[in-house]
Formats: C-alpha cells, structure tokens, sequence
C-alpha cells in the first residue's frame, strides 16, 4: 500500500475518496515534518478551506522537490492570487472540487509513476540547483552586477540581509557566500525563522539543558552552536517572534547566548546571513520589528532580482532545468520549441525561477513530441491572452493616433478646435501629441 501525505483541511468527503485508491493516509502539519515516512512519494494539500496558505507554504518548503505536491482547492480560489502563486510555486499538480475521483486517481497515478522513474535513476537530487548560481547560465545585466556584489562581500564577515520575492534564490545567494567565505570548510546552518513552532525557536536556535522543560532528556545543541566557525543563515527573518529578537539582539551584540535551562552564558563565532521576504521598513513602523535588530543585521542588503526583471536569464536557466531533469529521469534532453520560448519569454512569472523548475519538470516528464512546446509548460494559454491584449493595445493606439492626426487636419492646425472635436481638454491633447510623436 502507498503513503500519501496529507495536510491542510481534512473531510470526511476526501478520506472516503482516498480510502477507495488504495493508499495508506499519513496527515501531517509543519510541526511534525521531520516525522514523514522515508517511502512517501505524494503530499496532497486541501486549501479549500481558511487561509491557511501561508502556514502550508513553511511545510511544503521542507518537502520539495523529493516528494511531489499536489494542491485540492475549490473553483473560485484561482481567482486569488495567493492560491494561485502557492500552486506556481510549489505544486506539481491541481485539482478542484467537487471532487472527481477518476481525475485525482489519474493526478495520482502520474505522480506515483514520476517517483518510480526517480528510483530507477539514481541522479542529482534538486538541491544541485545551487548550481544555478553559476555566472555562465546569467547573461542579464542584473545578474551579473549580482554576482560581482557577491564576490566582494564574500570574504568579510559583515552581516548581511538578503532581500527579495520568494522563489528568487536568497538561500543560493547565502550558499555561494558561505563557499566564497574563509568559513567554507565550516558548517552553513539554516535556521527557518517562520517554520519553526513559538514554543520551541529558542530551543531550537539556542539549545536546551536536560530538565529545561518536560520532555527535554538530554543536553541539545542549538543551530548557533552548530554553526561555530561557519556560517548561520536566518531564512524569513521577518517572521521572527518579538521574544526571540532581543535574545537574538544580544548575540548579535555580545556574541554571547544562554542556552534554555541552562546557567552560565556561552558563546560563538559565526557570520550572520538573514534572508527575507518581508517588508521590513513596514514591520518596523508596525512595531513587528526591532529597529536595532535590523541594524545589526543589516551590514550590507542584496536584492535578489525577479526573475521578470531578467528576461536574458530565462531561456538559459530553462535549458539547464531541461537536462539536469533528463538526466535525473533518465530521460531525452528535449529542445525547447519556438513557441515555448516566446511564451517563457512573455510569461510574468509570480513563481520567479521556482515555478520555473516547477514547470519545466513537468515538461520534461510528460512531454511526448520531439519539442517541448508552450502546451507542455502550461502557458499556451497564458502567452495567447497575452498576444491579445498586446494586439488591442496596438490597436487602440493606432486609433488614437489616427483620431489626433485628422482632428488636426480638420481644425487646420488649431489644438484648442482640435480638442473640442474630440471631447478633450487641450491639455490631455498635447500629452497624446506627446505620446504619439506628433
């Protein structure tokens, strides 16, 4: 019998569903992700009820790309916009309620037979998308001015903030820091600042003595000390609890940390990276965020650029997700077709270069023609409506340039007569003239 994960809203109508599929039903939540069975292939998330999205997306973070998502949402939801950025971030596949049971089966199967190909092709799992940052793959000036920042503030030990939308690498930006760093040989540790339950950051960033608290057997590490010598990066900083961003301050400003239940001060020597997504100015101003605490962290900020923002980037970085996939799946390195390129080209990509992985491993996995096409990365339609409402936009301002230039022939040169002939003041008259060059 297969394991399917399960998270999200459960109901009675989906575990009747399932129980007919033959799969064995394994619910988690991101306080227990580090208990999921070694066998799960599958993890079916039901967002049709709450907004829960946000707090999934912690979960889900653990488990891609080893196990594939699959999201449950009603019809209605992919009007919002944060359901259908989750689904582009992270899901392999969808389906909407009312529930059909052949097509979830079919949803299913694929991702099981998906998995099954991983196991027969022992290949380079997703974390090697670190090679991504490699400056060969980037053409995009952005990218490039990236890279040089990188490089120089690499071997220092001032802390810094990286800052960009979620998808748009922060953790590789950190990796390639850390691996320019002295502290290279040392260890990187990651500490996820919002997927971490409020109970136990503390703990889980400071260590704990035996007796701390119930259930506390035995001394324990925390992420700082683990990080000694290295590197400690401080993903989604901004979602770190008031309580824990004065103990934090104080490391920061000592070097000094108490362990939970633990009596003397220790210390250690690490570099601090922190990555957010979060407007931090704004949590300030909110009183979310300590203005001393992002001092310190700030020494010096990167900006992880959108991936819209680096259209030379896109076909590259596609053609590089195509073999390491192909290769991972024992597969044929496709080429992408012409219209795959203009629709990867045209897309605005709210995914950034996760949904990019995203659809580009759907792709290579279900693409059956010697090309992949814009139908195998799912923006056929996309790039259509898009060709559309480019081609109205021509069209509107070929009429409006018409209507200016024979309002001009007939009022004989004269803009204000010109204006009155077509309803507007002489003002937006001249800004059109402006607009069209005439």
């Amino acid at each position: 019998m297969k394991t399917l994960l399960i998270a999200g809203f459960q109901c009675k109508e989906l575990n009747e569903v399932l129980s007919r599929l033959d799969f064995k039903l394994h619910y988690i939540d991101k306080y227990d992700q580090n208990n999921i069975p070694n066998n799960c292939a599958l993890c079916l998330i039901d967002l049709r009820k709450g907004n829960i999205e946000n707090e999934i997306s912690h979960l889900v973070k653990s488990l891609v790309p080893k196990i594939h998502i699959i999201v449950l949402i009603n019809k209605s939801q992919l009007e919002i916009k944060n359901i259908t950025t989750f689904i582009a971030q992270y899901a392999w596949d969808f389906c909407t309620s009312p529930i059909d049971p052949e097509r979830l089966e079919k949803c299913l199967g694929h991702g099981i037979g998906l998995s099954k190909l991983k196991q027969q092709h022992h290949a380079p799992k997703l974390e090697q998308t670190g090679k991504e940052t490699e400056p060969s793959v980037y053409q995009s000036d952005v990218m490039q001015q990236l890279f040089r920042q990188v490089e120089r503030v690499a071997p220092t030990d001032i802390p810094v903030l990286i800052r960009g939308e979620s998808g748009t690498g922060k953790e590789l930006v950190a990796t390639k820091l850390h691996q320019l760093s002295s502290r290279k040989d040392r260890p990187l540790i990651t500490v996820n600042c919002g997927a971490m339950a409020a109970g136990l950051i503390q703990s889980d960033l400071f260590g704990h003595e035996k007796g701390a608290f119930t259930g506390a057997t035995s001394n324990r590490k925390g992420k700082i000390a683990l990080a000694d010598g290295g590197t400690l990066l401080l993903d989604e900083i901004g979602d770190l609890p008031a309580e824990l961003q004065v103990n934090l301050l104080r490391f920061l400003q000592e070097g000094l940390y108490d362990s939970v239940g633990g009596g003397k001060s220790q210390s250690a020597d690490v570099r601090i990276l922190a990555a957010t997504h979060v407007d931090l100015e704004s949590a300030i101003d909110k009183g979310r965020f300590r203005l001393d605490l992002y001092y310190r962290l700030n020494g010096i900020t990167i900006n992880t650029p959108r991936l819209e923002e680096r259209r030379d980037d896109i076909i590259g970085l596609a053609n590089r997700f195509i073999r390491m996939y192909s290769n991972e799946y024992g597969l044929v390195a496709k080429p992408l077709s012409q219209s795959a390129c203009h629709a990867l080209l045209n897309y605005s990509w709210p995914g950034n270069v996760r949904e990019l992985i995203n659809r580009v491993r759907r792709a290579v996995v279900l693409c059956d023609m010697p090309q992949i096409s814009a139908q195998n990365l799912e923006l056929a339609n996309i790039d259509k409506k898009r060709h559309i409402a480019l081609s109205l936009k021509t069209l509107k301002d070929n009429a409006e340039k018409q209507a200016l230039q024979q309002a001009i022939l007939i009022a004989d040169g004269q803009v204000e007569l010109a204006a009155s002939y077509l309803d507007i003041s002489r003002a937006t008259f001249y800004r059109l003239m402006d607009k069209h060059d005439l």
